[in-house]
């Protein structure tokens, strides 16, 4: 390719990546604090919690943080709304709230995996976290 082809190419990335769904300037900056809690007292809602916790703490766009901090996403993991049998296990569905440090809901994902893939829930509420980071501080 030569030189104005490349120019041209590296102007349509640029382009079509300030242009992608769900990107917010937010996560271009400092990593947004996150804190998790959770809805639920029962094992599957405890585990799955954790598992987003160390999801949100492996996502370079996100640092845990603790004690409802100003500009915090808090992340509430709610307990499962349905369960139905796959097999030998049970495929699930958890409701997360996004909301701010002071109680403004900011958005809702509802994430579904089997008892035994919890990680799989946690990835899913970590990519949904996006577009309710890009809402902190607008509210």
């Amino acid at each position: 390719m030569d030189a104005p082809g490349i120019m041209k190419a590296a102007a349509v990335m640029t382009v079509t990546a300030l242009c992608v769904p769900g990107w917010s300037p937010a996560r271009a900056g400092a990593p947004t604090q996150v804190e998790v809690l959770r809805g639920g007292d029962d094992d599957v809602t405890v585990a799955l919690a954790g598992a987003v916790v160390q999801a949100f703490g492996r996502d370079g766009a996100f640092v845990l943080s603790s004690g409802h901090r100003a500009n915090s996403l808090i992340v509430v993991v709610q307990g499962p709304t349905a369960a139905a049998r796959a097999g030998i296990h049970y495929k699930l569905a958890f409701p997360i709230r996004y909301a701010s440090a002071q109680g403004q809901t900011l958005g809702f994902t509802e994430v579904t995996c089997q008892e035994n893939t919890l990680t799989k829930c946690a990835e899913q509420a970590v990519a949904a976290a996006g577009p309710a980071a890009g809402k902190l501080g607008r509210h």
